[in-house]
């Protein structure tokens, strides 16, 4: 299941990749039908948390300490990206207000703790957001994507604080739902799918749909002879009767 799980979050995410790149988006942003644009924004935001959720169940040892570290730690990378990435653009556009908001170095967010940390990333994601529109923003790492990622980061670390003490959060806890989650992501994918072929009008429409059907094909995330999937062995042809 593992690797099945991690393929199709490969997969969704290299859609997510191809649509968002100058010439596809060019093709739908803004244009009919415009449910693709809303919809693929939405899928990006939960793709994030979904990915998330597993990298954390794939650290995990079993208890809900080892759950709160990992959470922690993915959630200080990614305020710390996102702030340094703030703190460039306010630089450059001479918003110096806003820069001292963001102005963190890493050790500064890796001393918050528990509410203070949640809280300052939040502060940070919500700049974000409001910068977003900002000419110059998307080229110095202030994108959709990005902020998802952040989100994704405050969601999973807030469920995590929310734990009652004493309570296990268990790989195969969280194992069941990111496969649950997966499997909501893949229909919202199908939709995408309905929707993406309208966009085959012309020649750089053309090459968008091929381009994000050549995406949803699964690719194994890898691995080597001799080392198949644990949980989604593939029985061995059967071999024929001597004549």
């Amino acid at each position: 299941m593992k690797l099945r799980i991690q393929n199709q979050l490969n997969m969704v995410g290299s859609c997510i990749t191809v649509a968002n790149q100058p010439e596809p988006k060019a093709v739908w942003h803004g244009q009919p039908p415009a449910a693709f644009g809303t919809d693929l924004a939405a899928l990006a935001t939960a793709h994030a948390a979904v990915s998330a959720t597993h990298a954390l169940a794939m650290t995990a040892t079993g208890g809900a300490a080892d759950a709160k570290a990992v959470a922690e730690a993915t959630l200080e990378n990614a305020a710390y990206a996102m702030a340094r990435a703030m703190a460039n653009h306010f630089k450059k556009t001479g918003d110096l207000d806003r820069r001292g908001k963001v102005d963190f170095s890493k050790s500064e967010i890796v001393r918050l703790r528990n509410l203070d940390l949640r809280d300052q990333a939040t502060a940070i994601r919500d700049l974000a957001l409001a910068a977003t529109t900002q000419p110059g923003a998307a080229d110095r790492g202030i994108t959709p994507a990005r902020i998802g990622e952040l989100t994704a980061a405050i969601t999973l670390f807030s469920t995590i604080l929310s734990t009652p003490r004493g309570q296990i959060v268990t790989r195969a806890t969280l194992l069941k739902e990111v496969e649950t989650d997966t499997a909501a992501l893949l229909e919202n994918l199908r939709d995408l799918d309905d929707l993406v072929v309208q966009f085959a009008a012309t020649p750089a429409g053309q090459r968008f749909v091929q381009a994000w059907q050549n995406a949803r094909i699964i690719v194994d995330a890898g691995h080597g002879p001799g080392t198949p999937d644990e949980e989604d062995p593939t029985p061995p042809a059967p071999t024929p009767p001597a004549p």
